[in-house]
């Protein structure tokens, strides 16, 4: 049986594991951090420890709490963009599918899961600075996820032939966070939809 200095030093020796599972063993370590303290305050001596490494095995990865919190909210992105593709209801529905994925961020915030409260609770004053930071790279994943659909949806003329994926994806992505805003966050699920057909669909369904 390994010692619990050998378990704590896995990172220390490379052929234990590539570097994907690495960074993925510090990002749950992050998550359950985040979830712990209930904001994105969390010390990088805390990650460590949650992952059973030494600090500089989180250095090597994540320079920097703003790079691991980018690697952490990136990662979520990308699974929940995979999850939502296969959850459609009507993925050959261009307005509803795009109500739904604008609509979706405000609705797993407001869900009960830890990771999300804290990553929007109030205390969690970086995590704007993460996102825009991580802004294209956020495009590119919900892009990357979206390019079929939104190929279905301009070849069958249900949205505007000239629309550019990233810049629509970039109008999505505000639209969301608009709505995860204070004076947005709590208002009703029927008045977010209202806002969002109003003022977002009416510029990309014809």
């Amino acid at each position: 049986m390994p010692t619990s200095r050998a378990r704590r030093n896995w990172g220390d020796d490379r052929a234990l594991l590539n570097d994907e599972e690495a960074r993925d063993r510090l990002l749950d370590a992050a998550e359950r951090c985040v979830a712990r303290r209930g904001d994105t305050q969390i010390r990088m001596s805390e990650v460590a420890d949650a992952a059973n490494v030494v600090r500089s095995t989180v250095y090597r990865y994540y320079p920097s709490r703003d790079d691991l919190l980018l690697g952490l909210v990136l990662r979520r992105v990308d699974r929940a963009c995979t999850r939502w593709i296969r959850e459609l209801r009507r993925p050959q529905d261009a307005a509803a599918s795009i109500r739904e994925r604008v609509l979706l961020p405000a609705a797993s915030v407001d869900s009960g899961d830890p990771v999300n409260l804290a990553l929007y609770a109030g205390e969690s004053t970086g995590l704007a600075t993460v996102l825009e930071a991580g802004a294209q790279s956020v495009t590119e994943i919900v892009a990357g996820n979206l390019k079929p659909l939104f190929k279905a949806w301009k070849d069958e003329g249900q949205i505007y032939p000239d629309l550019d994926l990233n810049e629509t994806v970039q109008w999505m992505s505000a639209t969301s966070s608009f709505l995860l805003t204070p004076t947005w966050r709590h208002r009703s699920p029927a008045a977010k939809r209202r806002f969002v057909d109003r003022y977002l669909l009416r510029a990309l369904i014809r």
